[in-house]
């Protein structure tokens, strides 16, 4: 599990790094981006540091985030060392916000059937604008973050292993969701369906799609996260995926004055 963990949160890093600002101070890596004040992308993880400096670490990440304007928050998986960093992060004020699940895919190509009235396409640069906007339906995330969300898919869309899958159903733009694919890992991000199309298959077919290409272009460990619970994980669970771990997001709580 812990070899998986590690290969995940490495691919993770290579992601944030075309997107994001990144930052490794040794012990931890700091990622930030102020245009887009979500904790998926501004917060701390790959946390490796002996127990009797995790206080003077949590400290310099609240420093480094609070002085960018942004709220300090940590990611905490089976990699984190030491095991006992959580009770530092919950002595120093923070608090579990966010637990999700990485899971992987058995590896194994299925046969899926077609999804009824659900079509899907790659998109080849033509189609970034739509595919934004039916992603932040589906995530429904605020019109202000347009530009900012727009110049960050458009920079992941530049490296070459990275594909965007758009679905129609009956024609009309439906769902969106990505794979990026590093050294034989390939990521699933940002599936999301708009609510006027949703439990019609548009998330099925687009991610029997991205497991397809995934498994032909030859990546050895096919991973998404998710909410741990939720209908999503589901869904993933039905198409061939299973919970490798769970990691947690920790953020710290504003002091009552």
């Amino acid at each position: 599990m812990e070899n998986i963990c590690r290969r995940i949160e490495e691919h993770l890093l290579s992601l944030h790094s075309l997107v994001n600002d990144v930052k490794d101070i040794g012990c931890a890596t700091l990622v930030s981006n102020r245009r887009i004040p979500f904790t998926a992308y501004n917060l701390a993880y790959r946390v490796n540091v002996t127990e009797s400096k995790a206080e003077k670490l949590i400290a310099d990440v609240v420093k480094y985030y609070e002085s960018n304007g942004l709220k300090p928050c940590f990611a905490v998986s089976p990699a984190t060392r030491p095991p006992t960093f959580v009770n530092s992060l919950l002595s120093a004020g923070f608090k579990l916000a966010l637990e999700e699940d990485a899971m992987v895919h058995k590896g194994k190509s299925k046969n899926f059937k077609a999804v009824p009235d659900v079509n899907v396409v790659a998109d080849d640069g033509s189609l970034l604008d739509v595919w934004t906007d039916v992603n932040m339906k589906g995530f429904g995330i605020p019109v202000v973050l347009r530009d900012a969300l727009l110049d960050m898919f458009r920079k992941a869309s530049q490296y070459k292993g990275t594909k965007s899958y758009l679905g129609y159903f009956q024609g009309k733009p439906a769902g969106v969701c990505g794979l990026v694919s590093f050294n034989k890992v390939g990521g699933i991000f940002s599936v999301g369906t708009a609510p006027e199309y949703r439990r019609k298959g548009a998330a099925t077919a687009l991610l029997q799609r991205a497991i397809t290409d995934s498994l032909t272009m030859g990546n050895d460990l096919l991973y998404l996260i998710t909410t741990k619970g939720s209908d999503a994980e589901r869904l993933y669970t039905t198409l061939g995926f299973r919970v490798a771990y769970s990691h947690r997001r920790y953020e710290l709580q504003l002091q009552k004055r």
